[in-house]
Protein backbone atom coordinates (compact mmCIF):
# COMPACT_ATOMS: atom_id res chain seq x y z
CA UNK A 1 0.00 0.00 0.00
CA UNK A 2 1.32 3.61 -0.48
CA UNK A 3 0.26 7.05 -0.32
CA UNK A 4 -1.90 6.54 -3.74
CA UNK A 5 -3.83 3.94 -2.75
CA UNK A 6 -4.68 5.19 0.72
CA UNK A 7 -7.86 7.10 1.53
CA UNK A 8 -6.19 10.10 2.22
CA UNK A 9 -9.41 12.12 3.01
CA UNK A 10 -11.22 9.98 5.12
CA UNK A 11 -7.81 9.84 7.39
CA UNK A 12 -7.76 13.63 7.98
CA UNK A 13 -11.62 13.74 8.47
CA UNK A 14 -11.25 10.54 11.12
CA UNK A 15 -8.57 12.66 12.79
CA UNK A 16 -5.89 10.55 12.38
CA UNK A 17 -3.47 13.31 11.48
CA UNK A 18 -3.41 14.24 14.65
CA UNK A 19 -2.22 10.69 15.80
CA UNK A 20 1.17 10.17 13.67
CA UNK A 21 1.74 13.72 11.68
CA UNK A 22 0.17 16.65 12.57
CA UNK A 23 2.29 19.39 14.04
CA UNK A 24 1.47 22.72 16.02
CA UNK A 25 3.86 24.83 14.18
CA UNK A 26 6.07 24.71 11.23
CA UNK A 27 8.61 22.34 11.37
CA UNK A 28 11.64 23.01 13.03
CA UNK A 29 14.25 21.51 11.08
CA UNK A 30 12.77 23.56 8.21
CA UNK A 31 12.59 27.13 10.05
CA UNK A 32 16.36 26.53 10.28
CA UNK A 33 16.91 25.24 6.40
CA UNK A 34 14.74 28.29 6.09
CA UNK A 35 16.72 30.80 8.21
CA UNK A 36 20.40 29.57 6.77
CA UNK A 37 19.43 30.16 2.91
CA UNK A 38 18.27 33.95 3.86
CA UNK A 39 15.07 35.98 2.85
CA UNK A 40 13.27 34.26 0.16
CA UNK A 41 12.16 37.83 -1.95
CA UNK A 42 9.42 36.96 -3.58
CA UNK A 43 10.90 33.79 -5.40
CA UNK A 44 8.28 30.49 -5.82
CA UNK A 45 8.38 27.71 -3.38
CA UNK A 46 6.30 24.51 -3.63
CA UNK A 47 5.56 22.12 -0.33
CA UNK A 48 4.65 19.08 -2.11
CA UNK A 49 2.51 16.58 0.14
CA UNK A 50 1.46 19.80 2.53
CA UNK A 51 -0.82 18.23 4.30
CA UNK A 52 -2.39 21.07 6.59
CA UNK A 53 -0.02 23.59 5.67
CA UNK A 54 2.22 24.63 8.54
CA UNK A 55 5.52 24.43 6.41
CA UNK A 56 3.46 26.33 3.44
CA UNK A 57 3.03 28.80 5.83
CA UNK A 58 7.16 28.97 6.88
CA UNK A 59 7.83 29.38 3.24
CA UNK A 60 5.37 32.19 2.83
CA UNK A 61 6.52 33.91 6.49
CA UNK A 62 10.45 33.20 4.78
CA UNK A 63 9.54 35.47 2.13
CA UNK A 64 8.48 32.86 -0.52
CA UNK A 65 5.61 33.08 -2.87
CA UNK A 66 4.92 29.95 -1.64
CA UNK A 67 2.34 27.22 -3.15
CA UNK A 68 1.53 23.98 -1.05
CA UNK A 69 -0.14 20.85 -3.12
CA UNK A 70 -1.76 17.75 -1.44
CA UNK A 71 -3.65 14.48 -2.99
CA UNK A 72 -6.29 15.19 -0.16
CA UNK A 73 -8.70 17.95 -0.80
CA UNK A 74 -9.76 17.58 3.04
CA UNK A 75 -6.09 18.60 3.79
CA UNK A 76 -6.26 20.98 1.71
CA UNK A 77 -9.91 22.50 3.39
CA UNK A 78 -7.76 22.43 7.08
CA UNK A 79 -4.83 24.34 5.57
CA UNK A 80 -6.64 27.05 3.95
CA UNK A 81 -8.43 27.36 6.91
CA UNK A 82 -4.95 27.88 8.89
CA UNK A 83 -3.92 30.09 6.60
CA UNK A 84 -6.73 32.55 6.56
CA UNK A 85 -6.28 32.24 10.70
CA UNK A 86 -2.66 33.42 10.50
CA UNK A 87 -3.48 36.35 7.83
CA UNK A 88 -4.16 38.46 10.50
CA UNK A 89 -0.91 37.86 12.38
CA UNK A 90 0.87 38.77 9.14
CA UNK A 91 3.27 41.34 9.96
CA UNK A 92 3.83 42.69 7.13
CA UNK A 93 7.85 41.66 6.33
CA UNK A 94 6.67 40.69 2.56
CA UNK A 95 5.36 37.76 3.64
CA UNK A 96 1.97 36.55 1.57
CA UNK A 97 -0.80 33.94 2.18
CA UNK A 98 0.19 30.97 0.12
CA UNK A 99 -1.80 29.07 -2.18
CA UNK A 100 -3.16 25.47 -2.07
CA UNK A 101 -3.96 23.06 -5.29
CA UNK A 102 -5.47 19.43 -4.89
CA UNK A 103 -2.02 17.76 -7.02
CA UNK A 104 -0.68 14.53 -7.94
CA UNK A 105 2.57 14.35 -7.17
CA UNK A 106 2.97 12.09 -10.10
CA UNK A 107 1.67 15.00 -12.44
CA UNK A 108 2.02 18.02 -10.78
CA UNK A 109 0.31 20.76 -12.39
CA UNK A 110 2.65 23.39 -13.15
CA UNK A 111 4.76 24.23 -15.63
CA UNK A 112 8.46 23.45 -16.17
CA UNK A 113 10.97 25.17 -14.42
CA UNK A 114 8.17 27.02 -12.48
CA UNK A 115 9.66 27.00 -8.54
CA UNK A 116 12.98 28.07 -7.07
CA UNK A 117 12.53 25.61 -3.74
CA UNK A 118 11.09 22.47 -3.34
CA UNK A 119 10.02 20.94 0.32
CA UNK A 120 8.72 17.89 1.11
CA UNK A 121 8.12 16.66 5.15
CA UNK A 122 7.19 12.93 4.15
CA UNK A 123 5.78 12.49 1.34
CA UNK A 124 8.16 10.25 -1.06
CA UNK A 125 8.47 8.00 2.19
CA UNK A 126 4.60 7.09 1.37
CA UNK A 127 5.75 6.32 -2.23
CA UNK A 128 6.44 2.93 -3.92
CA UNK A 129 9.26 2.32 -6.40
CA UNK A 130 7.62 3.32 -9.47
CA UNK A 131 5.85 6.10 -8.25
CA UNK A 132 9.13 7.29 -7.05
CA UNK A 133 10.85 7.93 -10.29
CA UNK A 134 7.51 9.91 -11.22
CA UNK A 135 7.97 12.39 -8.49
CA UNK A 136 11.72 12.31 -9.36
CA UNK A 137 11.41 13.20 -12.83
CA UNK A 138 8.40 15.60 -11.67
CA UNK A 139 10.37 17.22 -9.11
CA UNK A 140 13.71 17.56 -11.75
CA UNK A 141 11.01 19.33 -14.36
CA UNK A 142 9.00 21.92 -12.47
CA UNK A 143 12.48 23.16 -10.68
CA UNK A 144 14.62 25.44 -12.36
CA UNK A 145 18.26 24.77 -12.84
CA UNK A 146 20.62 25.47 -9.79
CA UNK A 147 16.77 24.63 -7.94
CA UNK A 148 16.85 22.89 -4.66
CA UNK A 149 14.97 20.31 -3.48
CA UNK A 150 14.83 19.55 0.60
CA UNK A 151 13.90 16.11 1.36
CA UNK A 152 12.71 15.03 4.62
CA UNK A 153 11.68 10.90 5.08
CA UNK A 154 11.62 8.06 7.31
CA UNK A 155 15.19 6.01 7.87
CA UNK A 156 13.55 2.83 8.77
CA UNK A 157 11.44 0.38 6.90
CA UNK A 158 8.18 -0.31 8.73
CA UNK A 159 4.35 0.10 7.55
CA UNK A 160 3.92 2.51 6.37
CA UNK A 161 7.07 4.42 5.51
CA UNK A 162 9.74 3.12 3.00
CA UNK A 163 13.49 4.57 3.59
CA UNK A 164 14.89 7.90 2.18
CA UNK A 165 18.37 5.81 1.15
CA UNK A 166 21.61 6.97 -0.82
CA UNK A 167 20.91 4.24 -3.05
CA UNK A 168 17.11 5.55 -3.34
CA UNK A 169 19.04 8.88 -4.62
CA UNK A 170 21.29 7.38 -6.83
CA UNK A 171 18.39 5.18 -8.67
CA UNK A 172 15.89 7.64 -9.15
CA UNK A 173 17.44 11.34 -8.60
CA UNK A 174 20.58 11.30 -10.28
CA UNK A 175 19.61 10.12 -13.48
CA UNK A 176 16.89 13.15 -13.18
CA UNK A 177 19.79 15.43 -12.80
CA UNK A 178 20.00 16.11 -9.26
CA UNK A 179 23.21 16.35 -7.48
CA UNK A 180 22.88 15.11 -3.99
CA UNK A 181 24.14 16.60 -0.42
CA UNK A 182 24.50 13.90 2.69
CA UNK A 183 21.82 12.46 3.67
CA UNK A 184 21.80 14.00 7.74
CA UNK A 185 19.97 11.46 10.65
CA UNK A 186 17.62 13.34 12.93
CA UNK A 187 14.23 12.82 14.45
CA UNK A 188 11.58 13.65 12.32
CA UNK A 189 9.09 15.38 15.32
CA UNK A 190 5.46 15.55 15.55
CA UNK A 191 2.80 16.28 18.14
CA UNK A 192 2.30 13.00 19.09
CA UNK A 193 5.42 10.91 18.19
CA UNK A 194 8.64 11.19 17.07
CA UNK A 195 10.50 9.32 13.58
CA UNK A 196 13.98 8.31 13.11
CA UNK A 197 14.16 10.03 9.45
CA UNK A 198 17.00 11.15 7.10
CA UNK A 199 17.58 15.06 5.93
CA UNK A 200 19.00 15.52 2.70
CA UNK A 201 19.71 18.95 0.14
CA UNK A 202 19.75 17.85 -3.72
CA UNK A 203 20.48 20.52 -6.36
CA UNK A 204 19.04 20.60 -9.62
CA UNK A 205 21.60 20.58 -12.21
CA UNK A 206 22.52 22.58 -15.74
CA UNK A 207 22.62 19.48 -17.70
CA UNK A 208 19.94 17.52 -19.66
CA UNK A 209 18.32 15.19 -17.54
CA UNK A 210 18.36 11.34 -19.23
CA UNK A 211 15.80 10.09 -21.30
CA UNK A 212 13.13 8.39 -19.41
CA UNK A 213 10.28 5.94 -21.21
Amino acid sequence: MTTTTLDWNRTYRAGDHHKYWELSQPSAELVGFLAALGPGAGRPALDIGCGTGWDTLALAGAGYRATGVDISEEALHLARARAAENAAEESGDGSSRPAFEQADVRRLPFADASFDLLIDRGCLHHLGEEDRERYAREAARVLRPRGILYLRGSRVDTFPFKPLTAELLRRHFAPNGFEAGPLLPFQLQTDAMSLPAHACVLTRTDAERSATP
